[in-house]
């Protein structure tokens, strides 16, 4: 083997650089792919708690970064059919969303009520749109289980 080596040393050199540049392509690839946002939408039920006592019930709609690098949302709201919903209130958007952090907004349950919606949704400042799971199925529950203690309570 070596004196094949000695005997063919551009060719060996040629091998050498080949597979060194196929590692640093692999590895590139790999940092790359590891160097985006990683945006995950969940929802949830809550409420806010101040001096005066808690208010709510609310949606909250919540991004997740997961990845390494910042997102800048722009907008968000909840989507049903063709139209979304936005709120026409003050909020904390646009925002940096750095990685590894998260950012929330909220929707009075009031305003979803008998409405179907398909799923909430975060935009960010180049026009992506990152969406949740459905959501119609979550807050069908919901108005049940409040129809439900009516109910029960009357």
């Amino acid at each position: 083997m070596i004196d094949w080596i000695k005997n063919n040393t551009t060719l060996t050199i040629a091998i050498y650089g080949a597979v060194l540049s196929t590692i640093a392509l692999i590895w590139n690839i790999y940092n790359s792919s590891q160097d985006k946002p990683k945006i995950k939408i969940k929802t949830k039920f809550g409420f806010f708690s101040s001096s005066t006592g808690s208010e709510g019930p609310f949606l909250f709609i919540i991004a997740i970064n997961k990845g390494k690098r910042s997102v800048y949302l722009s907008s968000f709201g909840l989507r049903t059919g063709n139209e979304d919903l936005i709120p026409n209130r003050i909020t904390g958007i646009p925002c940096e969303l750095k990685g590894g952090t998260s950012h929330d907004e909220f929707f009075k349950i009031n305003e979803l009520k008998n409405r179907e919606f398909d799923f909430a949704w975060y935009r960010d400042a180049t026009g992506k749109i990152y969406k949740s799971k459905s959501i119609n199925k979550k807050l069908n529950n919901y108005f049940k289980s409040k129809k439900t203690k009516k109910e029960l309570e009357e």
